[in-house]
């Protein structure tokens, strides 16, 4: 008999118990269901997850204060402890670097911020006029920070999305003053929203001139971070080590001491998020193959059924000169066409789920998620289908013909 024969016969045996047939490839089902829904959910956590990062700027250096490793870290000759180190002066001879395109010094705290009879918890950030090149951001309406304010100490204040909301609700902020601590400031600024970050909601925040904040709010010269923006994407290892030695040659710290800064690029941060994200998919791939593998254990099982009830069918056939390999070709056609039959309605299904929740988030169905499960249907209806045909193949036809 021919592969198209063998088909045929699989389709119509299929077809004249629905109800079993049905069930069958109830297990398969899941497990298509749960490779494609699975990995579209991996596939969207990280798409999500890298945007949010690359949203702060791709050419992005960020310097912090700490020790990179704990080996020196109570040896050091550093005049300078690991958390009260960077200050503008920092930040500004960073700036003199060719390759540095602009630079932002920035120091970030929580402080309760009150409008009238209004209020909320909302990050602080003492920002320079370079934050809105370095870290990617708009102004909505209004005016950022200027060099102006600055220089001059003002009491200013700009606001992003969330913080004007809940302050204001739909009246305009401009021009009004909010009190942080026992300092009045004048709103001059409301920020463009960026969401929510992979690190928190960027835009429950209040950004004030870091002069000001450093002199009437929080009285300390330090800064918790320096953001560098860079030139060329291609120029950031070479500044990143330009940036490294100048910091040590302004804190005394040696070649072969380890330094009380860091310094992260967001090719570092994207890196890392695609190992955890990559480890994150192999642990849905796993969940999505045990599923099939069930579904496979209960095809198997269905065919085994299948073989005793039609022992007769098999003896018969045999008699009439069937070769082993018909009989081996037959139910192993009969169980990849089950584990086919659930491939096409787990895809189906996983469609239709996205498509009914597509509002709450953007999935990402993939053609090679679909090759894949296809793949895996084939291969779990050979796999667990050669069992039950290899055995209905060993049957001897006078047994098989006695059988009741």
């Amino acid at each position: 008999m021919s592969l198209l024969e063998h088909i045929k016969n699989a389709i119509a045996s299929l077809t004249s118990n629905k109800l079993r047939s049905w069930l069958s490839s109830l297990g398969i089902i899941i497990g298509i269901l749960s490779v494609v829904v699975l990995i579209a959910i991996g596939q969207w956590a990280t798409n999500q997850i890298l945007s949010n990062v690359e949203a702060l700027g791709t050419n992005l250096l960020t310097i912090s204060p700490g020790w990179t490793s704990q080996t020196d870290a109570r040896n050091t000759t550093s005049s300078k402890s690991s958390t009260n180190v960077l200050t503008i002066e920092d930040a500004e001879a960073i700036k003199e670097i060719s390759s540095v395109k602009e630079v932002s010094a920035e120091y970030s705290s929580r402080k309760q911020v009150v409008y009238l009879s209004n209020n909320m918890q909302a990050s602080i950030y003492w920002v320079t006029p370079g934050y809105l090149e370095v870290r990617n951001s708009e102004v909505e309406y209004g005016s950022f920070i200027t060099q102006s304010h600055v220089n001059n100490i003002d009491k200013v204040a700009v606001l992003w999305a969330t913080t004007a909301s809940t302050l204001f609700g739909t009246d305009d902020p401009i021009g009004k003053d909010i009190n942080i601590g026992n300092n009045v400031l004048t709103v001059i600024g409301v920020m463009k929203s960026k969401g929510t970050q992979s690190f928190g909601n960027a835009d429950s925040t209040v950004f004030i001139p870091i002069t000001s904040a450093q002199q009437r709010l929080f009285g300390t010269k330090y800064l918790s971070s320096i953001g560098v923006s860079v030139t060329t994407t291609e120029l950031i290892d070479s500044t990143k080590e330009e940036i490294d030695q100048l910091l040590r040659k302004r804190f005394n710290i040696a070649d072969d001491e380890d330094e009380n800064f860091t310094i992260a690029s967001q090719a570092d941060a994207i890196s890392t998020i695609s190992e955890i994200t990559g480890t994150m998919k192999l642990f849905l791939w796993a969940i999505a193959v045990i599923s099939l593998i069930v579904g496979g254990i209960w095809v198997m099982n269905i065919m085994l059924v299948s073989v005793t009830e039609r022992t007769r069918e098999i003896g018969i056939r045999k008699a009439i000169w069937a070769q082993t390999r018909d009989i081996i070709l037959q139910f192993l056609t009969e169980s990849v066409a089950l584990c086919v039959l659930g491939w096409v309605i787990g895809i189906g299904l996983s469609y239709l789920i996205i498509w009914a929740i597509q509002s709450l988030v953007v999935w990402v169905i993939t053609f090679q998620s679909i090759a894949m499960a296809f793949g895996f249907a084939t291969a779990i209806g050979i796999g667990f289908g050669i069992y039950p045909a290899y055995k209905a193949a060993r049957l001897k036809p006078i047994d098989a013909l006695r059988y009741e």
